[in-house]
């Protein structure tokens, strides 16, 4: 066993965890039994409690409900109103105790009515009197009968029953017809008739032991205590003794229901109380923790009895079956290490350790293996290349080289095809999973393959890398010498077609011309790389072919003249997009689709383009502050298409760019020009209104006649130029006149609404309140007071 835990990460260590955490399973479903049956336990209890609480709720309520109904009957008795309210008394006074005689025979009735109430009476407070069934006394003699001299005492009594609208339950202790003192509830109730002191008081008084009586069989009554507490958090009814009830925090006991944990003597107890909605009271009851748990004491000694036989099980046989399973591993790893200490310096657990050891040795030879392969590949490849660039080495004879490279050339027919890789996105996208040099690994391996197939099916062909790029040489077959440029065309289209489908790849290639001698290889490679060239104009993802673009092309210039070229600054300046971009396509079809410039006057062409899109900003006057000099790569990014597809999409994309530029500049211009004329035409028609508002005719259509404009379109140009109506303007205008002519004159309101166009005195009355808020003879008195006070008021 000293050799199992010898190291920390052992196997065996391993196994003893798991074994281990097996045999946590059952202990963990015993711990999680015993705490739902506590619970369980726990929440009977609970019910239990509440079930208690609520019996309470229903008895004492009841009850309650009866002293309330009583206490309606007394204050409504016919009788009793009389006696309080009644005139009588005062011409009659020798009336008043007899009928307090008859109230008090008369409340016998509700003696036998009332049978669980055990006292009441009628408190006369302007009489200081007591009025009991069959019985009359006086208040200080009545408090000695039915009290004793502390709870309550005489003063408290005597505040108690002189209150003024006042209805509530009090707790006291009252004597009983036995002499002995008893817990009793009071219902305490002021008479009141409108707005006038309360002349009487109900008392009604049930003892206690008639409320608790009814659940002092419950077990869990004996057990806890039961609290009834009034609105100020008195207590009215209790089971317990003072000193515990005075420990409770019947305070913090605000919501409608609730639980509270309390210790009172060092026990620990749960509170549970409950609002009435019957009666408006709190009912408060209080159970030993302890019970909670004395039938959960059993269920507990089981499952800690069970859990700890079955740890001392487990881990014997833990202990046994580690040994026994660990013996063939260790003699397995000794084999291996072929050390007897080999434990002390082994890394990771024993299966690791022989997982290592064979993962070692294959890794090994599959790295000697590939190291091989790619040396042979890189020396390969560098042959190759050197024999394309024409740079052979002459102390080693070229079949010598070839022979070392599994070299073979069937005949002397050679010729050179360049690949260049235009788009991958695609390709990338389905190994996205991959970093970005296992890609470009993939792809390279890719290519290779399929293009050392396609050449293979009637040619032989080498695949090399060389400046960045990839280059296949191709030994023309015997068969082929013929057709041996439609061959290679074959290869391309092909091979172009097969690796769009496939595998999303886009590729441009270029074709030599075929050659009779390995000498030669030099040249096609040379031919090959003067047809990519023209991948600037002929266009991205094509096949070009040497032979075909062999033929001299156009030198004389290209298709830009200054006309056109006017034309397309024009279209620009004034921003129309769509124009521009037609003018631009005239000149891109006539340089690149009808005739074929060469590479170098191709880059003049677009330099021009260039220049013709700066001179159409600096012609609108803000070249210091457009995009071309705030992003200075935009014509860089230009000059560097490689095909004219996309030299027309960025050319197309800087149009867009100068006439989205350009047309805000031009559409202010415009907008300014409008405003301009629309200050100069309201201008006017203000001018108008201010030398003829004196005029009684003067009116929309006549202001409209003198500007030669209709009155609907005069009265909408004026309101969308100013936000109110024309007329409302004109009305604006002769009242502003008006306060000036009656702030400095002593005209009277007509002659003022003369002087200003109005011909109907009323309307100049209305039209001057509604701007105003009062008459033009109210303005005219402010006027004058305001004068005589020595200011004045501003029109």
């Amino acid at each position: 066993m000293k050799k199992i835990f010898y190291l920390r990460r052992s196997i065996a260590l391993t196994w003893l965890i798991s074994y281990l955490t097996v045999l946590l399973l059952p202990i963990l479903c015993s711990i999680v039994v015993y705490f739902i049956s506590s619970r369980t336990l726990e929440n009977e209890i609970d019910t239990a409690n509440r079930s208690l609480l609520s019996q309470v709720q229903e008895v004492s309520d009841n009850y309650f409900d009866a002293m309330q109904r009583l206490n309606f009957e007394l204050t409504w008795n016919v009788n009793v109103q009389n006696l309080l309210y009644s005139n009588n008394y005062v011409l009659h006074p020798a009336e008043f105790n007899v009928d307090m005689y008859y109230i008090s025979k008369e409340l016998e009735n509700y003696v036998n009515a009332y049978g669980f109430v055990d006292q009441f009476y009628i408190f006369l407070k302007n009489y200081n009197q007591v009025v009991a069934p069959s019985h009359i006394y006086e208040g200080n003699y009545a408090y000695g009968i039915y009290y004793n001299e502390q709870t309550p005492s005489l003063e408290e009594w005597s505040k108690a029953v002189n209150r003024n609208d006042y209805k509530g339950f009090m707790p006291m202790i009252r004597r009983d017809e036995n002499g002995q003192m008893q817990k009793t509830v009071a219902y305490v109730s002021s008479y009141s008739f409108g707005d006038t002191t309360s002349p009487a008081t109900n008392v009604i008084m049930v003892d206690q032991q008639h409320m608790l009586g009814a659940i002092s069989n419950v077990e869990l009554f004996s057990k806890g205590h039961v609290f009834i507490l009034n609105e100020e958090n008195g207590i009215l009814v209790s089971n317990s003794s003072v000193n515990r009830e005075l420990n409770i925090p019947f305070d913090t006991m605000s919501a409608p229901t609730g639980v509270a944990f309390v210790e009172l003597d060092g026990t620990p107890y749960e509170v549970l109380y409950a609002k009435s909605q019957r009666s408006g009271l709190k009912y408060v009851s209080m159970v030993p923790s302890n019970l909670y748990w004395e039938k959960a004491k059993l269920i507990r000694s089981l499952i800690i009895a069970s859990c700890m036989l079955s740890v001392l099980g487990g881990v014997l046989l833990t202990l046994f079956f580690i040994r026994r399973n660990y013996n063939p591993v260790y003699q397995l790893v000794k084999a291996l290490s072929g050390k007897s200490d080999m434990l002390s310096g082994m890394e990771g657990n024993e299966f690791q350790y022989i997982q290592k050891a064979f993962d070692n040795t294959q890794t090994k030879l599959d790295s000697l293996q590939s190291q091989m392969e790619r040396q042979n590949l890189m020396l390969r490849n560098h042959f190759l290349v050197r024999l394309l660039k024409g740079r052979q080495d002459g102390t080693t004879p070229i079949t010598e080289s070839l022979a070392a490279f599994h070299i073979h050339f069937a005949t002397q027919n050679f010729a050179v095809i360049l690949l260049y890789v235009e788009n991958v996105d695609e390709f990338e996208g389905r190994y996205q999973e991959m970093n970005v040099v296992r890609k470009q690994v993939l792809l390279q391996f890719i290519l290779t393959n399929v293009f050392e197939e396609m050449t293979g099916q009637k040619n032989d062909g080498y695949v090399v890398e060389i400046d960045e790029g990839l280059a296949v040489l191709v030994n023309v077959g015997e068969t082929l010498e013929k057709e041996g440029t439609l061959e290679l065309q074959r290869i391309a289209r092909d091979t172009q077609r097969f690796l769009l489908e496939k595998y999303s790849i886009h590729l441009t290639l270029s074709i030599s011309r075929i050659h009779s001698q390995i000498e030669s290889i030099p040249q096609a490679y040379q031919e090959a790389m003067d047809a990519m060239e023209y991948k600037l104009v002929m266009g991205s993802k094509e096949i070009l072919s040497y032979e075909s673009l062999h033929q001299e092309p156009n030198e004389m210039g290209y298709y830009y003249p200054l006309q056109v070229e006017q034309q397309l600054i024009n279209f620009l300046k004034l921003g129309e997009f769509g124009k521009a971009k037609e003018k631009l396509d005239e000149i891109i079809q006539n340089n690149f689709e009808s005739s074929v410039v060469s590479v170098d006057l191709a880059r003049c062409l677009i330099l021009n383009l260039a220049s013709t899109m700066i001179k159409a900003v600096s012609e609108t006057g803000s070249l210091g502050d457009s995009f071309l000099v705030r992003n200075p790569k935009r014509i860089k990014q230009l000059m560097i298409c490689e095909t004219i597809h996309e030299i027309r999409e960025e050319m197309t994309l800087l149009v867009q760019e100068v006439c989205e530029h350009n047309a805000p500049l031009r559409e202010r211009q415009l907008q300014m020009n409008r405003q301009k004329a629309m200050d100069d035409r309201i201008g006017l028609i203000i001018a108008f209104i201010l030398e003829n508002y004196q005029d009684a005719n003067l009116n929309i259509s006549l202001i409209g006649q003198h500007f030669d404009m209709k009155p609907t379109y005069l009265s909408k140009l004026y309101k969308d130029y100013a936000g109110e109506g024309l007329l409302e303007f004109i009305n604006k205008t002769r009242i502003d006149k008006a306060k000036q002519l009656m702030n400095g004159t002593e005209k009277n309101v007509s002659d003022v609404a003369g002087c200003v166009g109005f011909n109907d005195v009323t309307v100049f009355i209305r039209t001057f309140k509604k701007f105003e808020g009062v008459t033009p003879g109210k303005y005219k008195e402010m006027a004058s007071e305001s004068r005589l006070r020595g200011g004045s008021m501003e029109p």
